[in-house]
């Protein structure tokens, strides 16, 4: 049997990888800036028990049941970006600022600039690693191919 795509089916599977690609930086957005407000609080980074914590309340809040591996990649790829912003722009996140990053139910305020700059730079990173694996042959994938790597030169993913 021979299946043949269509239009439609490419669409939805677009759309489908858009949503999640959406999502994850959504997730990478919010523990970007429990990162960065843990450094403004206590001189460090959050502790990986504490990212995963994070990212389970995160995933609870928003009813979405994300793998444990994703949001562990998903919190490694955060403490990254959360450094780089932080080097960068010097930014932080003191109790006015978080006020004007969450709603009264934590969840991300969009209209706040800061909350939408992080979440594009999350995005194009998210965005530059598919683009980058898409490009990879499946063999490298499974042998130590490091798109990850590859992405952090791009310039697109260091803008805030």
């Amino acid at each position: 049997m021979k299946v043949i795509a269509t239009r439609s089916c490419n669409l939805e599977m677009t759309l489908s990888v858009r949503a999640d690609l959406q999502a994850q930086a959504e997730m990478m957005t919010f523990l970007v800036i429990s990162h960065l407000a843990t450094k403004f609080a206590t001189g460090g980074w959050m502790s990986v028990e504490n990212a995963v914590e994070s990212s389970i309340y995160w995933s609870k809040s928003m009813q979405r049941d994300e793998d444990i591996v994703r949001r562990v990649m998903l919190g490694n790829r955060a403490l990254s970006i959360a450094e780089a912003i932080e080097v960068e722009t010097g930014l932080t996140l003191n109790g006015s600022a978080l006020a004007s990053i969450f709603d009264s139910n934590l969840r991300l305020d969009f209209s706040s600039v800061v909350t939408r700059d992080i979440y594009d730079r999350c995005y194009a990173y998210l965005l530059t690693v598919k683009q980058v694996r898409d490009a990879t042959p499946n063999t490298s994938r499974h042998h130590g191919g490091n798109s990850e790597a590859r992405c952090a030169k791009n310039p697109a993913a260091h803008k805030l």
